[in-house]
């Protein structure tokens, strides 16, 4: 049955109810108003005919009801209850029964019949209160009881399925709705279930796509390495030779070569550690090492010899070499590229770490730009015409997390900052 259907049987029901408590009393009314035995009210009349006189003993009923006789003078001739109406107009105040009396055709008197109108009107309304108590309080229970059911199958399957949106909203596309076809909602509830599996399918698919694409970029990126270490290894051969015939126009080009190739090596690491670590794959070991390493790992980034060393402090250290290698690869290549001065080095520990800071002298980034220059593909506004992929500091700050160190990057005296932080063992 639809809530419509069972909403229209309710209010007939309620309205039949509300009715019903008039049509009783009314019933009931008559039913005592009128309930004077006619026969014995006319057996009382044929004794008074019979008497011609108003001599009616007691011995004579015995009646159900009271009675007065009166005369043509309305003088009581008798009365079975004396408290009761006595004239004409008394009994008609009173509502009682009234009955001319004629003996041998000629009027003799009056029979007034006492009904006890009030006794019984005070009855008829304590008969006519209690169905219309009855009456609503049968409403009563079957309003609440279809808000009870209201609540079973309209409100808690609502709940329900608002609560299934919200999970598959937040991306739970695991757990199943339960399906209950005696609600309101019983033939949507499939439906839904059946949209979540979709869901579920559709992003299970979403995924598999996601690591073929990441796949295919790392077996690119790891390919591309080949030809490019190739090309390195001839460029710097060319060069050696041009170098000894003092051709410098030639010598000049290839080393130009030579650095685009290393531009090239560069963003095709950086683009390869970013897909390793999309498919956790990258893998980093933190040891205790020497603080001592970290100059040679410098050293070796630093081609340009553009690096200013200062003291680092000794101390044990948790770090993966080649990782850390490429943290520091990662920010001494944006230096050269973006700022293309001196690196100035400094160094400090606390309770926690050893600080590694390096700055360079080419005017910073925007602040407004510094809260996300570490997210992937994001890049100083001011890097505009300058090439980069915005993967480096995203991949070092990565890096340092995996090591359980940290990297923050600043604008400090003139320049751009970036202090790499190496957690003490």
């Amino acid at each position: 049955m639809t809530m419509k259907k069972s909403l229209i049987i309710i209010i007939i029901i309620s309205i039949f109810l509300m009715l019903f408590p008039p049509m009783m009393v009314d019933f009931s009314r008559k039913d005592k108003v009128s309930g004077l035995d006619v026969v014995e009210i006319n057996q009382l009349l044929n004794e008074i005919e019979k008497s011609k006189s108003h001599v009616v003993s007691k011995a004579s009923g015995p009646y159900s009801f009271d009675y007065t006789i009166l005369d043509a003078k309305e003088n009581v001739l008798y009365s079975s209850s004396p408290e009761k109406a006595q004239t004409i107009i008394s009994a008609t105040r009173d509502r009682e029964t009234i009955r001319e009396i004629f003996v041998e055709d000629e009027f003799f008197g009056w029979l007034i019949i006492h009904n006890d109108i009030i006794n019984l009107e005070k009855k008829v309304n304590q008969y006519y209160a209690k169905i219309y108590v009855i009456s609503y309080i049968a409403v009563m229970v079957l309003w609440i009881g279809y808000a009870v059911w209201i609540y079973q199958n309209v409100i808690r399957p609502f709940d329900k399925m608002r609560d299934f949106a919200g999970a598959v909203a937040a991306g739970d596309l695991d757990k199943p709705l339960e399906m209950d076809r005696k609600n309101v909602f019983g033939a949507f509830t499939e439906s839904f279930d059946i949209m979540r599996d979709e869901l579920a399918i559709a992003r299970k698919r979403e995924y598999e796509a996601n690591i073929s694409k990441r796949e295919l970029v790392a077996q690119l990126s790891h390919d591309i390495k080949t030809p490019v270490a190739s090309i390195k290894a001839m460029s710097e051969l060319l060069e050696a030779k041009s170098e000894q015939s003092n051709d410098d126009f030639t010598s000049s080009k290839i080393k130009s070569i030579g650095a685009k190739a290393d531009q090239i090596d560069a963003l095709v690491n950086n683009l390869f550690a970013s897909t390793l670590k999309e498919l956790e794959q990258l893998e980093v070991k933190a040891i205790e090492m020497e603080s001592t390493e970290i100059k040679a790992l410098i050293e070796n980034a630093d081609y340009a010899s553009r690096v200013v060393y200062s003291e680092i402090p000794e101390c044990l250290i948790s770090m993966d070499r080649l990782r850390a290698g490429q943290v520091f690869s990662n920010i001494i290549y944006n230096s050269y590229k973006y700022a293309d001065t001196d690196i100035i080095l400094t160094s400090k520990t606390d309770e926690e770490y050893l600080y590694v800071s390096l700055a360079d002298k080419g005017g910073g980034v925007p602040e407004e730009d510094l809260p996300f220059i570490m997210e992937k593909f994001r890049r100083g506004s001011n890097a505009e015409g300058i090439e980069g992929s915005g993967l480096g500091l995203n991949i070092s700050r990565n890096l340092m997390q995996d090591m359980q160190g940290v990297i923050v990057c600043e604008n400090a005296d003139g320049g751009f900052k970036v202090t790499v932080g190496f957690r003490l063992t």
